[in-house]
């Protein structure tokens, strides 16, 4: 039986599509690609992150950590913008009340990580921030530090990536539809995908 959850956090638990509009074309009028528009984010929710940033951003990887980290410093300033998806709190709650153990495995800074759990009173056991591009190396230090194991856990995300780095952990995962990958993008991985909270539920208490 499954008995420690963890969770990716944007576009996950959080609904951060809005906030990722403004502060993208916050950074693009300081680093000089162009901005994005909101017809814009439907299409590109079927490509990888670094597809989306290399190619349609057109970041040079030169300017990569300075991007990421004005990225990060907006995010923190709004965290009080960010609206988690209606019945994750109860969601969540239930599982806490079922006896599993809940943690979150994010790309987000630290102190956002711990701003948003705050903000919107998350019942987690334990959070971890780790390198936007090797989630990988974040879940194993996660797995090592909470001294738990990969047939007791199950990640949930939202994300292409998510399931790669799952993929290279030997993690089982469960890939949300709501956030930013599609339907179609996560089915390509092979990942199990759900589409809504009460789906999500049912999958875990029968992992």
């Amino acid at each position: 039986m499954k008995k420690t959850i963890i969770f990716d956090l944007d576009g996950t638990l959080v609904d951060i599509e809005p906030l990722f509009l403004k502060i993208t074309n916050t950074l693009a009028a300081e680093f000089g690609f162009t901005p994005l528009l909101p017809e814009e984010l439907p299409g590109l929710k079927q490509f990888h992150l670094k597809e989306f940033a290399w190619k349609r951003l057109g970041w040079r990887i030169i300017f990569l950590p300075r991007i990421l980290s004005r990225g990060r410093e907006e995010y923190k300033k709004r965290v009080s913008e960010v609206a988690l998806f209606s019945g994750i709190l109860e969601l969540l709650e239930g599982l806490r009340k079922k006896g599993y153990r809940l943690g979150i495995v994010s790309s987000s800074r630290r102190d956002t990580i711990e701003a948003l759990v705050r903000h919107h009173s998350l019942p987690v056991d334990f959070i971890a921030s780790g390198k936007l591009f090797n989630k990988a190396r974040s879940l194993r230090e996660t797995l090592a530090q909470q001294h738990i194991t990969l047939a007791e856990t199950i990640y949930v995300g939202d994300e292409v990536r998510d399931i790669e780095a799952c993929q290279k952990v030997g993690l089982d995962i469960i890939s949300v539809t709501w956030g930013l990958n599609t339907k179609e993008a996560l089915k390509k991985m092979n990942a199990l995908t759900v589409d809504t909270r009460e789906e999500l539920l049912e999958k875990i208490l029968a992992a």
